[in-house]
């Protein structure tokens, strides 16, 4: 599988924000948006062209560890689902079709000597029964 890298700040989707009765936005739209940005336009220099069909992603999601940290893992916040979810909707209409395409996710979150995530979507071929 061909994986590309995405350097920066790994953006969460989901949290949201109460603006007034009946509207409420992502509580760090901006930052999303850059993010899913990011990660289309990276899929599309690497060759990423949308596919039918099933595929399967991985994700490599990298931090930095803070100085003051015992843990082994970044078993803290961003919640990795929510990152997931943002990577999936960048790939959406650049890697694939739509994002109900996928079947298989393998995400991990560790710690790294830079902060980005490195993203792989590979077809997964059917046999017809």
């Amino acid at each position: 599988m061909q994986k590309f890298l995405v350097k920066g700040k790994p953006v969460p989707q989901g949290s949201m924000k109460f603006i007034k009765p009946g509207v409420m936005i992502h509580s760090r739209a901006a930052d999303l948006a850059l993010w899913r940005a990011d990660i289309a336009r990276n899929a599309e220099l690497n060759g990423y062209k949308p596919v039918s069909g099933a595929v399967k992603v991985e994700i490599d999601f990298l931090f930095i560890r803070p100085k003051s940290s015992k843990r082994v893992f970044p078993s803290v916040t961003p919640d990795l689902d929510k990152l997931i979810r943002a990577v999936l909707d960048g790939l959406t209409g650049v890697a694939y079709e739509d994002d109900c395409q996928v079947i298989l996710i393998q995400a991990t979150k560790t710690y790294g000597r830079y902060v980005g995530a490195w993203i792989g979507v590979e077809q997964v071929f059917d046999e017809v029964a």
